[in-house]
């Protein structure tokens, strides 16, 4: 198989145009709730200070399934107005289970209304009502961005799960909310309670804590001995199983790369045409084999398999990560900075210091044509940073510490473009007027290169689901 087969099946496949046309819409509102994978810039971890989290918003339905919502009871409402595609799909399948579980602090009641398991996938919605809740100023100070805050467990950071939630909205006198928690590859009984405390809601701080049950809902494997691997052989993929929830679907695989920070990203359809929507995944091992790295990981897509469907058609794309270099200004000009892996390069031809103002006059070299576009190089420019030497901080990995040297990487205050078909830039930053040049080192974002290049494109495969 290669990719000409990959597309040529896809090519073959009938679709319906009234459905296509749904399917967009649908697709748009998912949209807002998954990574989506296209050729836009990408930062490196250098210019990032935390992922954001991910914000579960209401998707979209056909319109006689809104009017079945309408039509039931407070918890169908819920799950229209604030529960997730999962939980709405969930909820119509009747695989939800009601709860109603309270707790009052600060004259403020919050109820768990429902709960529900589907493969990773834990879900919670609840209402709160009080006369002093207000989601007027939620993003304001710092008030949380949903409009409450919770934790798990006793709070501490290492016990926590992966989760997305809703922002607050009301509704009538009260206000609804859901949540989303993602079990992290931990194996779970059946049937267990969760220990779910909030300590923020609508502008009233306080403690509702709650042993909240959850009932997991049937699923099926699927082992299989699907596999495929980069062209030269040198890579391969092998999948281990397909699970198949009610609303979601779970692909388990291993794969080998050269780097830990290497991934593979996959795309995968069902035999009718559908694709599944990707949501989270998870790296359950990692270990070196004969100098390579093997990762172990469970995807999770929100979409359930079709019940027609007899297979999935896969296409597995490898994305290798260079990392960052960094280069002390004592060095003589001109001179090179080279990346670990791809070769790279940014050859500064001159600065120039006047009292505070530093200007660093580069180009970026050893680019083949049209491997990027200018908008990307010209972003890679503009994160070229300077350090204080000594603020130079690595892990114990020997990887350089971002977040003990954000604070002190120095962004220029502008990048111009010199010569656009050279690729010649300059940076001018501002340092302390007293401040030896000397003292200081160039960081050179190379990461963020490498993960706007092509990925290596693995041979498509197939699964059998039946």
């Amino acid at each position: 198989m290669d990719r000409k087969w990959f597309e040529g099946e896809m090519d073959n496949i009938e679709v319906p145009k009234d459905e296509v046309l749904q399917a967009i819409s649908t697709g748009i509102e998912k949209g807002r709730k998954q990574k989506v994978r296209k050729k836009t810039v990408k930062v490196s971890a250098a210019f990032t200070t935390a992922a954001a989290s991910m914000v579960l918003v209401s998707g979209f339905l056909f319109a006689p399934v809104n009017n079945a919502l309408a039509k039931l009871p407070v918890l169908g409402g819920i799950y229209e107005k604030v529960g997730s595609q999962v939980g709405k799909e969930l909820y119509l399948s009747d695989k939800v289970t009601e709860v109603n579980q309270a707790a009052t602090t600060n004259d403020v009641d919050v109820t768990i209304t429902s709960t529900y398991y589907d493969g990773n996938i834990i879900g919670v919605t609840f209402k709160a009502k009080g006369d002093n809740l207000s989601i007027e100023h939620m993003d304001e100070g710092n008030r949380p961005v949903s409009g409450y805050s919770y934790h798990l467990f006793d709070g501490k950071d290492q016990k926590q799960w992966g989760s997305g939630s809703s922002g607050l909205k009301k509704d009538g006198d009260e206000f609804i909310g859901s949540i989303e928690f993602y079990r992290d590859g931990k194996e779970l009984p059946e049937n267990f309670t969760l220990p779910l405390t909030f300590t923020h809601m609508a502008d009233v701080n306080g403690t509702w804590s709650f042993d909240v049950p959850v009932k997991r809902i049937p699923f099926e494997t699927i082992q299989t001995a699907a596999r495929t691997e980069t062209p030269d052989g040198e890579f391969e993929l092998q999948m281990i199983s397909v699970t198949n929830g009610k609303a979601t679907t779970t692909l388990e695989y291993t794969y080998t790369v050269e780097s830990r920070k290497d991934t593979v990203d996959l795309i995968v359809f069902d035999n009718l045409g559908n694709r599944l929507s990707k949501s989270s995944e998870e790296v359950l091992h990692i270990k070196e084999i004969d100098g390579k790295i093997q990762k172990t990981v469970r995807e999770l897509f929100t979409s359930k398999l079709n019940d027609k469907a007899h297979s999935l058609k896969v296409q597995a794309d490898m994305e290798r990560m260079d990392e960052d270099a960094l280069h002390s200004l004592k060095t003589s000009i001109p001179f090179q900075v080279k990346s670990p892996r791809f070769g790279y390069q940014v050859m500064v031809k001159d600065i120039q210091k006047v009292k505070g103002e530093v200007t660093v006059d580069f180009t970026i070299d050893n680019i083949k044509e049209e491997q990027f576009r200018f908008d990307i190089l010209e972003n890679f420019a503009q994160f070229v940073q300077v350090i204080p030497s000594e603020d130079i901080k690595r892990s114990a990995k020997d990887e350089l510490d971002y977040n003990e040297m954000l604070e002190h990487m120095i962004r220029s205050a502008h990048t111009k473009t010199v010569d656009r078909d050279g690729l010649r830039f300059r940076s001018t930053f501002t340092l302390p007027k007293d401040a030896s040049l000397e003292d200081y080192s160039l960081i050179v974002p190379f990461a963020t290169l490498s993960s706007n290049d092509k990925p290596i494109e693995m041979k498509p495969f197939e699964i059998k689901l039946k």
